[in-house]
C-alpha cells in the first residue's frame, strides 16, 4: 500500500465539488495549492460517510480503487 503524501494520515479520503474522491495515498493535490482551492478540496468526515453509507452510495478512491471501509482507519 502507498503511504500517505503530503503528512495526511492513511485513512483520510478527499473530494472535490465535482465529486471526485481520492484517499490520501494517491493522486491527492498539494494542500494549499491552487487545484486544491480551486476544486474546493476537502475530507470526508466520518459524519459526512455515516450520511453516504445511510444513502447506499457507494465511495471509493478514483486513484488506487480502494473503498473507505478497507482504508485503514
Amino acid at each position: 500500500m502507498a503511504a500517505p503524501r503530503f503528512g495526511l494520515m492513511a485513512h483520510q479520503v478527499f473530494w472535490n465539488e465535482q465529486g471526485s474522491i481520492v484517499c490520501a495515498c494517491c493522486h491527492i493535490p498539494f494542500p494549499g495549492s491552487d487545484t486544491w482551492v480551486w476544486e474546493k478540496w476537502q475530507e470526508i468526515t466520518p459524519a459526512d460517510m455515516a450520511i453516504i453509507d445511510r444513502k447506499g452510495v457507494r465511495v471509493a478512491c478514483e486513484g488506487c480503487g480502494k473503498e473507505p471501509s478497507r482504508i485503514v482507519r
